[in-house]
This record gives structure tokens, sequence and C-alpha cells, in this order.
């Protein structure tokens, strides 16, 4: 299924992070124009985090079967199918006019986002294991950066033309998926159709399951802060442009924390790494919450570089876990772990609204470090379990 030269590999991959960077950064337009949302549609931050959940949750729910069912069937078309929906529902935002379409654009992108994870991290895992936390850690980036540069073109486009203008972004959107299909399609491998066995809850190791919450845990973090920073800023008196800003600093420090993290794995413990990751966010939430506003950027900044750093720490050692299943452990710890941590924002936006945001988002700041704990208890495979896999 893969080429015994590395280069076509490292060309599929480049591709996918392109893919990646797309999907996800459309998928990400929700976050910055959450204010501007709220304003519009008369929302409250409890039915702003619905929006959000709803999102997250119907991406978690498929993503899992769609994984299997690409471990079976190799339909790699999905690819394409999942960024075209992503890239529709998300173009539609500022048409919407009841809290109703605002959910069925974020159902149909959650969609989207269900399709495309699964396929092209089943894509990314195959070849040499050698390297496979650094070509995760390639793709995951893709993923990040789409989503840090996201809020800073949206916020611009919507500033010079107007939130109702957002149909408009189905022009690029369009023309870079037909690109990114077109160069794809010449470096896909050869199709295998797998083996149709069922797979039991008795056949998931535990250590896999130790390994799943750890990464709810921390995406519990990431997720909430990702959804609210904007609205954190706007309401210290910053602006929508700023609270764009605060959402590109967070996640673009994440990309590059995701690739040393990703490289530093291949080289030392994945244990290790993620550990530290989790637990080293923390300060620097509380900082950001806190400290100063002069620092508070760069606190953003340190703790979306800890807090993403361990994404494609998890899901390459999940996929050492269960190989020979890399769609269906990608849907898990991708889409499905992702999905139950995006539960929180409902509680998040209720509680928010009775006692304030800040003293919420305070306690999510612990989180990581429950996430941490558990990663203690997760036994590491030595590396001659590893390369006989």
């Amino acid at each position: 299924m893969e080429s015994k030269s590395p280069r076509p590999a490292w060309t599929r991959i480049t591709l996918l992070f392109f893919g990646h960077l797309l999907n996800d950064g459309y998928a990400s337009f929700f976050a910055p124009l959450l204010p501007l949302l709220i304003n519009r549609l008369d929302l409250s931050l409890a039915m702003a985090g619905l929006a959000g959940t709803l999102h997250i949750v119907l991406n978690a729910c498929t993503q899992p079967a769609l994984g299997h069912l690409l471990d079976r069937t190799q339909r790699l078309w999905l690819i394409a199918i999942g960024p075209f929906l992503t890239v529709c529902a998300m173009s539609m935002i500022g048409q919407v006019v009841s809290f109703t379409q605002l959910l069925i654009v974020m159902l149909v992108a959650g969609l989207g986002t269900a399709l495309f994870h699964p396929a092209a991290a089943m894509l990314v895992a195959g070849g040499n294991a050698a390297n496979r936390g650094l070509r995760m850690a390639f793709f995951s980036a893709g993923g990040t950066l789409g989503g840090a540069i996201a809020p800073l073109l949206i916020v611009a486009f919507v500033a010079a033309f107007g939130l109702t203008s957002s149909p408009w972004l189905l022009v690029p959107g369009l023309l870079s998926l037909a690109v990114f299909v077109l160069f794809l399609r010449r470096h896909l491998p050869q199709p295998v159709r797998q083996a149709s066995n069922r797979i039991s809850l008795r056949a998931i190791p535990h250590q896999l399951i130790i390994l799943w919450l750890a990464i709810v845990f921390r995406s519990m973090a990431s997720v909430s802060f990702s959804n609210f920073l904007a609205v954190i800023i706007t309401d210290r008196g910053g602006t929508p442009f700023i609270g764009g800003v605060s959402i590109t600093v967070f996640l673009l420090a994440g990309a590059i924390g995701g690739f040393l993290a990703g490289n530093l794995s291949d080289r030392f413990s994945r244990k290790l790494v993620f550990f530290a990751c989790a637990v080293l966010s923390t300060p620097f939430f509380l900082l950001f919450l806190y400290g100063p506003p002069s620092l508070a950027l760069i606190c953003v900044a340190v703790a979306g570089l800890f807090i993403f750093a361990s994404s494609p720490v998890g899901i390459v050692v999940a996929q050492e876990l269960l190989p020979g299943k890399t769609g269906l452990v990608s849907g898990l710890v991708m889409g499905f772990a992702w999905g139950v941590s995006g539960l929180i924002l409902v509680f998040i936006g209720r509680y928010a609204d009775l006692y304030g945001l800040i003293p919420v988002m305070a306690g999510v700041a612990f989180l990581p470090l429950v996430a941490g704990a558990l990663i203690l208890l997760y036994r590491e495979p030595s590396k001659e379990e590893n390369v006989a896999q």
C-alpha cells in the first residue's frame, strides 16, 4: 500500500496538510464571529455553547463509525466530500437569521469534518512507523494552522464586506478544494479492502481507555478556550478584530507546539511528552484570565503551544495501541473524544450566564492537570513492541 520511497508519502501528507488547513479553517469561522452572532440573533451564552456543542457532538458520534467503515472499504473519496460540506455550510453562516438556522449550519459543518478526519488520518499513518509522530504532527499542524488563520481572515472579511456577504467565501473555498482533490488523486495508494471483522468492546485495550480519557480532559480545555477566547476579549473591551487575533495566536502557537511535540515523541517517551505539555498549559491559562492585560496575548500563545502539543502525540499512541484499525482509532481520539469534550460548552455557557465567564473558565484551566494525572496511569509499550507492529 505504501511506496518504498518516502517521497510519494510525504507528497501525499503535504497535500493532506493543505486539505486539513482548508477544512478546519472554514470550520473555525464560528468562534471569531460568535460575538457578532450573539448580538444579531440575541443569543445567551448557553445558546452559543449549545451551537458549538452540536457541531462537535455530531462530528464525534459519526467519526468512529466512519473510520471503521474506511478500515474495511478504503472509500477514500470521503476526503473530498467532507471539506465540501464544511465549506458550503460555513460560507452560509452570515445568512442565518434564527438560532435554528445556525444549528443547521453547525450540524452540516460537523458532518463534513467527521467525513474528512478519519480518512485523512488513515492515509497519514500508513508506512514506516519510525517517523509516525512527525507525520501526524505535520498533518495536525495543518488543521491547527487553518484554525489560526481563519479568525483573522473572517473578521477582516466581515469588517470590509459585512456578515451577510459570507456566501462569497464559497468561491475561494471550492476552488481550493478542486485543486486539492486534483493533485491528491495522483498520490493515493492502491485501495486494499480489509476483512470485515467486527471489533467488540472487549477487544479495546484498557490502556486505550486511559489514553482516551486523558485526551478528553485535555480537549475540554482546548475546545473551551478556542470557543470563548473572543468573547472574553470583547467583554474586556477589546474589538472583534482583537478577539480574532487572540484565537489566531492561540492556535498558531498550538500548530508549532504540535509539530515540535510530535517530533520529540519519536525521539523520547510519548507518555512524557504528553504529560509535560498538558500540565504546563494550566498556569498560562490562569495567567491569561487573571494576569495583567499587557501579557494576555503572550499567555494565550504559550498556553496554546502546550495544550495543542499533545494532540498528535495522543493520536499516534492510540494508533500504536490498536494496529490495523487506524480509521476507527483516529475516529475515537480525533472525533469521539473531541465530541465528548465539547459537551462542556453547554455547561460553560449556562454557568457563565449565572456566575460570569472568567470564574468558570478558571475551573476549566485545571482540566489539563487531570489529563496529566491520567496519562501517568498509562503503560507505554516498549520500543520492541512498537517495532513489532
